[in-house]
């Protein structure tokens, strides 16, 4: 056998054995942690470089050997003079023919020959040695047809793998998976660690903060704000107090009057987390529901202590700045407790960006349009799917307003993508069946729908 021929046969006979692991680098590389288990696993990331590299020299094979001639006789590209005009005899990389002994030193990758001088990683431009074995392994990025790149395997996964927002690190791989969390709507990708290692997150967009980067501000109930969402904080009543009147004209803009004929406007409140957690344990509605209450539509709280801000100026390295949150002092007022008053007080989370807290303002407000119009008592799917929706096309509204910040277009447009893809089964699926009976009949028509049947009507 000549000896380019038992070249070939050997680098073959690498790229056809069965070690139990053949299997493509793939989309299913790059797994969140929120996706089932694959029930095929590849050990770590130097299978992974052999499977791929197995993959490239199989497919070389058939190119290697052409097609069947005379009864089964294989005529090769690479059999073909290194002075002749055929582009089997170029080297893929740099153009240049390949000689007899050229071609017997040659790499085949990508369906050609490589020089091997020219077999080079695209990241650090170090010599690949294109075979099984320690760091002479390889991997290629990019589809058949398309522009591929070759790269060590250690280089690959410094240069192509996610990079964590929060330490800036590569994130690791395990059980031959990369394992991250990413934040919803921004797409920012994390360690899965960082969820309980203390990083600190905002309370209103959910991103993480990131180490180097600009600190978070701690909300006086230890909850923190990034940079972004504490320009637009919502602290006590005297700040919420606009939006309430204007989400009560919103119910106009539909013919509707959140209060009923001739009701009385229920006192809004601001709390802090603390407050607002005991609350929930003596109105008994949302247990079990949702992992963190920030609004409520009271009816049976008696007393309630609320947020109040006394504005002050304080010192820092870069001299007199205003506290965004002030002076906070905690005031108790005692809500009038009436048999035919449905909805005593409406209370919402204290510090929290004024898109956000007007969405959770905006629902509390169906709730206490349920209550005071008369509606029957409905399954909670049914009620906070009707306030997740009124929540919606609040924000839309916020949305299609001239005086939006960008800031505020892109905490919105997080908001609206919260509501409808919401996971849970109350306020996620109750709302989804209330946007698509929305889509399908209207505000006013749903409502009344809801009023005659409890339920949503029924969509085509």
């Amino acid at each position: 056998m000549p000896l380019e021929d038992a070249a070939l046969a050997e680098a073959l006979r690498r790229a056809t054995r069965d070690d139990g692991r053949g299997r493509p680098l793939d989309d299913a590389f790059l797994r969140p942690v929120a996706r089932a288990p694959a029930t095929e696993e590849t050990a770590d990331d130097e299978a992974l470089a052999r499977a791929l590299q197995a993959e490239e020299l199989a497919n070389a094979r058939e190119t290697a050997r052409g097609t069947d001639v005379d009864g089964g006789a294989r005529a090769r590209a690479t059999s073909a003079p290194a002075t002749g005009a055929s582009t089997s005899d170029a080297c893929v990389g740099c153009g240049g023919a390949l000689g007899a002994l050229e071609r017997v030193t040659s790499v085949r990758a990508l369906g050609g020959c490589w020089h091997a001088r020219c077999f080079r990683c695209d990241d650090c431009g170090e010599q690949l040695r294109g075979v099984f074995g320690g760091g002479g392994e390889y991997v290629v990025t990019g589809k058949p047809g398309e522009d591929r790149r070759l790269f060590h395997a250690r280089c690959y996964r410094e240069r192509h793998r996610p990079t964590c927002c929060v330490c800036a690190a590569c994130i690791p791989s395990r059980d031959g998976y990369i394992h991250f969390e990413t934040t919803p709507y921004w797409g920012e990708i994390s360690c899965v660690e960082h969820a309980t290692d203390g990083t600190n997150r905002c309370d209103g967009c959910r991103r993480y903060e990131k180490r180097g980067g600009e600190e978070y501000i701690a909300a006086p109930d230890g909850r923190t704000l990034c940079l972004e969402c504490v320009q637009t904080v919502v602290i006590d009543t005297k700040d919420a107090e606009p939006l309430y009147r204007d989400i009560l004209d919103f119910f106009g803009t539909y013919g509707l009057s959140a209060l009923g004929t001739g009701g009385e406007l229920p006192p809004l409140y601001l709390c802090t987390q603390d407050v607002i957690n005991h609350v929930d344990e003596e109105e008994k509605w949302h247990q079990g529901r949702t992992s963190q209450v920030r609004g409520m539509c009271v009816s049976h709280v008696e007393t309630i202590s609320t947020v109040y801000r006394q504005p002050t100026w304080k010192p820092s390295n870069a001299g007199s700045v205003f506290d965004v949150f002030g002076q906070l002092d905690m005031v108790e007022h005692r809500i009038p407790r009436s048999t035919t008053q449905k909805v005593t007080a409406i209370i919402v989370l204290s510090c929290l960006p004024r898109v956000l807290f007007s969405s959770i303002l905006a629902h509390e407000c169906m709730h206490m349009y349920l209550r005071l119009n008369g509606f029957p008592t409905l399954e909670p799917i049914v009620e906070e799917g009707l306030c997740q929706l009124f929540a919606l096309l609040w924000i839309e509204r916020q949305m299609a307003s001239q005086n939006a910040t960008a800031s505020d277009a892109a905490l919105a447009a997080y908001c609206c993508e919260a509501i409808r893809e919401d996971p849970s089964e109350i306020y996620g699926v109750g709302a989804r069946l209330a946007i698509d009976a929305y889509d399908a009949h209207g505000l006013v028509r749903v409502l009344d729908s809801v009023r005659r049947t409890r339920n949503f009507p029924i969509s085509s």
